[in-house]
């Protein structure tokens, strides 16, 4: 539960649930979202009861379970290049 709330507020301040894998602000979490999209990409949530919920919070915070490989950590910044 700890990093999902930690996902809400990384959201709430950039605007979208793209956390890069290598986020230096929170290594942790940039681990757990990648844990998230690996399980979703393997079916392993969609199997597992607890998985289950977990995969519906996320749904509806509007997490990404794809992000293309180059997608920039930042992409505002990126846009303005």
């Amino acid at each position: 539960q700890q990093r999902f709330e930690e996902l809400c507020e990384y959201k709430e301040a950039n605007g979208h649930c793209r956390v890069p894998k290598s986020y230096e602000q929170n290594k942790s979490l940039g681990r757990w979202v990648g844990k998230m999209r690996e399980y979703h990409k393997n079916n392993d949530m969609k199997q597992d009861p607890v998985w289950k919920n977990r995969f519906a919070q996320l749904e509806a915070v509007g997490f990404e379970w794809e992000v293309p490989v180059l997608c920039p950590p930042n992409e505002d910044v990126w846009q303005e290049r």
